[in-house]
């Protein structure tokens, strides 16, 4: 099965191809980049959803991931409707087999996640006791904690999130897994 990610940076779409290819054998699942030259807010212009098309006719994936950040907590967000329709708009340029991953705060709450995988590969030791989701600026608070963080190393540190454990303490994680399964079980 063919999974396309749509993403804001190369380095999210990498990073979410390395956490799902965790749970999803690659014999089984290919996840690959679609719109690879086009970032963060470029996804929101008129011209993306023609190059979109365009990739989705070519390449022929069965699902696509749209990946997103929400830059804002649940309860303090000024995005969540904007970011609704950019996924309702992109999803119908693939013929509705898109699937939405909207990171709250940002993907860095999935690290947080799984702090303890966090703290092996950097050493730290590092406690998060809220919830993910309720975190403002992951990103910038795992860099203020552990200064050898760089959002590029993203990818890298995917690839050793244990899987089950941010599905476990993320809950829009869980929800965007179980309408990725509902999809890909209908496919």
């Amino acid at each position: 099965m063919n999974i396309g990610l749509v993403g804001e940076a190369p380095n999210d779409t990498e990073a979410i191809k390395n956490l799902l290819s965790r749970k999803y054998s690659s014999t089984v699942y290919e996840f690959y980049p679609l719109l690879n030259n086009i970032h963060g807010s470029q996804l929101d212009n008129q011209k993306t959803k023609r190059f979109l098309r365009i990739e989705y006719e070519s390449r022929k994936p069965n699902v696509v991931i749209f990946i997103r950040d929400l830059d804002g907590t649940i309860r303090n967000n000024t995005t969540l409707n904007d970011r609704k329709e950019y996924f309702k708009t992109l999803n119908n340029v693939v013929n509705k087999k898109g699937v939405f991953l909207l990171n709250i705060f940002e993907i860095e709450a999935l690290i947080i996640s799984d702090i303890e995988t966090f703290n092996k590969k950097f050493g730290c030791q590092l406690i998060y006791e809220d919830n993910p989701m309720e975190i403002e600026n992951p990103k910038e608070d795992l860099k203020k904690k552990c200064h050898h963080f760089k959002e590029s190393l993203n990818p890298e540190i995917f690839k050793l999130l244990r899987f089950e454990i941010v599905k476990q303490n993320c809950i829009y994680f869980k929800e965007f897994i179980l309408e990725l399964e509902r999809i890909i079980n209908t496919n």
